[in-house]
Order: structure tokens, then sequence, then C-alpha cells
């Protein structure tokens, strides 16, 4: 069974019990203005035009589910139920227990459209109506005489087979929401666990050689001022200093993923040149590239202006920079910037190990990699953070690759905003 969303679930269930209801309350009009004509019977009259009010409000609200309105078309549906049973206990006496249920499976019926106040007004409602049957059905003679015993017999076991059917039918919906719940749930918690070991693993992978060099920095400087050597002492400093950047980019990372999960990702777009921030980042990664052995190659002819956030353009560019040394160490690595027409395009192509087709769309996810995480290091956070920021500012991001073929990937910005740059107060949707 294919997966659906919780929206897709919530238009399935309505939309079932407006295909199903419809045609029955079209079934009990009919049978019922039938009988009344032939038995000339006020209580099926009556009957008969409490269900036409509410076959008038089905067929409205079809026509508004149709139209993507699911919420309004619950909400009529709900109150039409009730304004019938009001109607129909005026007449229809021998029905009072399929009169009492009726507004709690409104109820039922309402309960994943509507907010908390808007649900409590309803059962409000549907309690008021409630005691109106209870008082004019349970405790008062019938106002209008009943039809034969054995119409109200049959009307009553027909009524009962069309209500088990419906609800069998929506709790069939309800069902399948409950297990892609639970699903989800159980996957949530799997990606929990499996992210806090890879974390707790990342966030000490950099302590451990951090450590390890202050100890042996501290050594030094306790030894004899002869064997002092200030060259291996800044070397170990800057061992030091590259771990704690490493670690600190980790926590960043972190501190990224929970700001997009709460819709706090703030972006300050501003007019700069696209050109000088990429030779800046490509300038401060070319000691990385040398300690891996790749070529770090720039393709930027021209100056190209535009308005981004700068601080979150670089940190696009560090991760497709980083990835690309990563897993393309020992082989060229090119970085291209372009401007076409109204967008600017970052391309970033290494020729390292590849991603696999089916894995191209996945790594954008959060905490997914193409490869063991046993083998290349790395929470799996880079490219979702990229793709959030990308498509904050109005961008795309992809990637065109094949295993042992390299990775290409390309990012599109607007040149141009079309709202004036947010203040603290504006915060990006997460994408």
């Amino acid at each position: 069974m294919r997966e659906f969303s919780e929206e897709e679930l919530k238009q399935l269930r309505l939309g079932q019990f407006l295909q199903y209801m419809l045609p029955i309350a079209v079934g009990f009009m009919l049978t019922y203005a039938a009988f009344a004509l032939v038995l000339r019977s006020v209580a099926l009259t009556g009957g008969a035009g409490a269900i036409l009010v509410y076959t008038v409000a089905l067929a409205r609200a079809r026509r508004l589910a149709a139209r993507g309105q699911g919420e309004r078309a619950a909400i009529l549906t709900g109150y039409a139920l009730l304004a019938m049973v009001l109607i129909g206990s005026l007449f229809v006496h021998f029905l009072l227990v399929a009169l009492l249920m009726m507004p709690l499976a409104g109820v039922a019926l309402l309960l994943p459209y509507l907010e908390r106040s808007a649900l409590a007004r309803y059962m409000l409602a549907a309690f008021l109506v409630d005691v109106w049957v209870t008082v004019v059905d349970g405790l008062l003679p019938p106002l209008v005489e009943q039809p034969p015993l054995l119409l109200q017999r049959t009307v009553f076991a027909l009524a009962a087979v069309a209500c088990v059917g419906l609800t069998l039918r929506m709790l069939w919906v309800d069902a399948v929401r409950l297990r892609q719940s639970l699903a989800r749930a159980e996957e949530a918690v799997a990606t929990r666990d499996e992210f806090l070991s890879v974390a707790s693993h990342e966030l000490k992978t950099p302590l451990t050689p951090l450590n390890i060099k202050l100890h042996t920095l501290r050594r030094e400087l306790s030894a004899p001022s002869s064997t002092f050597s200030p060259e291996r002492s800044l070397g170990h400093l800057d061992m030091a200093q590259r771990q704690v950047k490493k670690l600190a980019e980790l926590v960043e990372d972190l501190l990224d993923v929970s700001r997009i999960g709460a819709g706090k990702l703030e972006l300050y777009p501003t007019q700069v040149d696209l050109a000088t921030l990429v030779q800046d980042v490509v300038r401060r990664f070319e000691p990385e590239a040398v300690r891996v052995g790749s070529a770090l190659e720039l393709e930027s002819d021209q100056p190209v202006s535009g308005s981004v956030d700068p601080k979150r353009f670089e940190q696009v560019l560090d991760n497709l920079l980083s990835n690309a040394l990563k897993y393309g160490a020992g082989k060229p690595v090119r970085v291209r910037l372009e401007a076409l027409g109204a967008q600017a395009r970052l391309t970033v192509r290494d020729e390292g190990i590849g991603i696999a087709t089916e894995a191209l769309e996945r790594i954008f996810r959060r905490f997914e990699r193409a490869v063991s995480g046993r083998n290349y290091g790395g929470l799996g956070l880079g490219l979702y953070i990229t793709r959030q920021i990308v498509e904050a500012s109005g961008g795309t991001v992809r990637a065109i690759s094949a295993p042992g073929q390299g990775a290409t990937f390309t990012v599109e910005l607007p040149l141009e905003v079309s709202a004036p740059p947010p203040g603290p107060e504006h915060r990006a949707a997460p994408g």
C-alpha cells in the first residue's frame, strides 16, 4: 500500500464519506417520499423533508471538496447533519436510537478537520441536539402518527446497515492513518537513535586529536628550553585550531537544523559581488585541497552582483566544497560561477566516487548520506542545510552523478529579491 500524506488521508476520509453518504441520503429520501405518498403519512413526509435538507448540503459539500476546500465541506456536512436530526426528531419518532447516534457520528466526521475551539463548539451543538431528541422523542409521545410497524422496522434495519457499512469504511481510512503514524514514529525513533550514535562519534572525532595535541604542546612547553621548537609548537596549534573549527562547524550544523525545524532560519539579503565571495571561499579551501591532493580550479570571468545573504551563500559553497574534497580526494575539483539572465548559477564538480542515481534525491534529506558513514564521516546535514538555504532564498539546487564518475552540484539563485530585505522579525520557512 502506498503511503499517503496526512492531507491526502483527510481528503480521502472526507471523499469516502461523501461518496457513500450522498447516494444513501438520496435513497432514503426517495423511499420516505414514496411511502409518504402511498400511506399519506405526515411522519414520512417530514422525514423526507429533513433528509432533503441534508442531501442538498451533501451535494454542496461534494463541490467544495472537489475544489480542495475540505474543511468547509466537512463543517457544512456536520452542521447539516444536526439540522436533519432536529427536523427529523419532530416526525420519525421510531428512529430515536439512530437520531441520538447521528450527532456523535458528526463529531467523528469533523474530528480531523477542526481546531480545538471549533470542535468544542460543534460538540456542544451536538450535545444540545441530543438533549432535544431525548426530550422530543424519548420523553414526549409522538407528535404525529407513525407509519406501520413493519415499515418502521424495515427503515430502521436499512439505516443500521447503511450506518455500519459507512462506519467500517471510515474506520478503514482511520486505520491507515494510524498505521502510517506509527510507522513514521518508529522511523523517527530509529533516525534519532542513529543520529545520536553518529553525532556522538562525529563530535568526539575532533576532540581526540585536539586533546592529544594539547597534551603534546604542554609537554613540550614544560621541557627544557634547549629542546623547545617554536615551529613544532605552531604546528600543534594549527592542528588544534583545525579541530576546534571542525567541532564548531558540527555544532553550527546542529543549530541550523534546529532553526530550520522551528522555522527560524534567518536570511538577510544584501547586494554583494558573488564572484568575490566565491573567490574568498575557494582561497580559504586551498590548504585543505593541498592536504587531500586535489587541484582546486575556479572559473569566474566577470563580476556577478546579486542580492543574497552573504553568510548563508558562503555556507552553501562551504558545504559543497567540503563534500567535493571529501569524496573526490586526489582528483580535481572545479568551481564555476556565471550569470544567466536574472539568475546566478554556481556549479561545483568533482571527479570522485560519484553517487548512485537512486540516492540523488535522498542525499538532500536530513541525516542522509549516499555512502556508509563508516567510510566517510559526517552528520549527513550539509546538503540538507544547503537545500533549505537555497530554497528559502528562492533558488534551486540539484545533483547530477553516477557511480565512479564524480558529481556535479548546481545551485541557481535569483539575483534580485522581490521583497525588502527581512529584519530579525522575518523568518524564512523551511523547505
